[in-house]
């Protein structure tokens, strides 16, 4: 029997050298390549706790989802009390989120920064801060989630909750007076009827909201750092109660505490409105989308005190359901 000897040649095993190295080569650029795909983001915080910290877990959560479109991001932390654009941590990130309203006028008052998404912030103090800054930072490059809903979802709920029930109260304060012209322009198109007062200190709530509730159906409650505080908010709620007219919040504590029902959005719905924002960014892309409202909201209703007002409002998912189904109108 003949055996055949194999004998591997010279040249064949240059070969399968050089054959490896391009493979190797290949791997390393495919994994340079990756590697530049992956954006950064800065997070630029005004403080930690509470909602805050609760918009940073969700943030990195939805962050580190695995991504439909092939887009991923790394994020880095910034304190708010970073008053420079020129920040060497900001090369190479594409956008800040500044977190906060303490955060937004850092970040407002930067030159040749990346463009800003503020969040967690309510409009009126984003308005206040675009109209302070004049131009220098244009809305496409510093647009924002604003924390307050559109006063057309709040109506549509008073709606489902008190159908035929057509006259709306509010007390409006320096915060808050910003919102009279788009209120009553929403306020017309639902077929409401609006009485408001004005306050300018916090003494001046409970006699304008006595004024207002006796010939009123419901009282629509709209932040203002005024009007609702601490110290106020029993004293109106307890008001609300003694005429007999429910009111309508913007947030859980409210309902908590006595109020009939509030459509809010949490930190942790933000957040992820956030994420979708930045994924769906074109690649390159240094214009932000418009300002907006939250995508993503809750509902809170106080079954004790809708029975207590002969309310019987639907189930919370079937009034979820009809509030995302009907356009915002602002």
């Amino acid at each position: 029997m003949i055996c055949k000897r194999l004998v591997r040649h010279p040249g064949a095993r240059l070969a399968w050298r050089a054959a490896a190295l391009l493979l190797a080569s290949a791997w390393l650029a495919l994994a340079g390549s990756l590697a530049q795909a992956q954006e950064r983001v800065a997070l630029l915080l005004s403080e930690r706790g509470g909602h805050y910290s609760e918009f940073i877990d969700a943030f990195y959560r939805a962050l580190n989802e695995p991504p439909s479109n092939g887009r991923t991001f790394t994020a880095i932390e910034m304190n708010a009390n970073t008053d420079d654009g020129s920040d060497p941590r900001l090369a190479g990130v594409s956008v800040v989120v500044a977190v906060g309203v303490q955060a937004m006028r850092a970040a407002s008052g930067w030159d040749n920064a990346p463009p800003t998404l503020n969040v967690l912030v309510p409009r009126t103090h984003y308005e206040r801060v675009v109209t302070e800054t004049g131009r220098r930072r244009a809305r496409a490059q510093f647009s924002a989630i604003y924390l307050d809903q559109p006063v057309s979802r709040q109506l549509n709920l008073l709606h489902e909750l008190m159908p035929g029930k057509r006259r709306v109260a509010t007390v409006l304060g320096p915060d808050s007076e910003f919102y009279l012209p788009r209120l009553r322009a929403a306020v017309a198109r639902s077929g409401h009827e609006l009485v408001s007062e004005e306050v300018s200190a916090e003494f001046e709530v409970i006699p304008a909201l006595t004024r207002l509730l006796g010939s009123a159906d419901v009282f629509l409650a709209l932040p203002d750092s005024v009007v609702f505080t601490r110290e106020s908010a029993r004293s109106i709620l307890l008001t609300s109660y003694r005429y007999r007219k429910p009111l309508v919040g913007f947030s859980q504590a409210y309902v908590s505490a006595g109020a009939l029902a509030a459509v809010f959005s949490t930190p942790s719905q933000i957040a992820r409105q956030t994420v979708d924002i930045l994924r769906a960014l074109p690649p390159g892309r240094s214009a932000l989308p418009a300002p907006t409202y939250p995508t993503f909201f809750s509902i809170a209703v106080n079954r004790a005190v809708a029975r207590s007002f002969a309310l019987k409002p639907p189930a919370d998912g079937v009034l979820h359901a009809v509030l995302a189904s009907q356009p915002e109108g602002e």
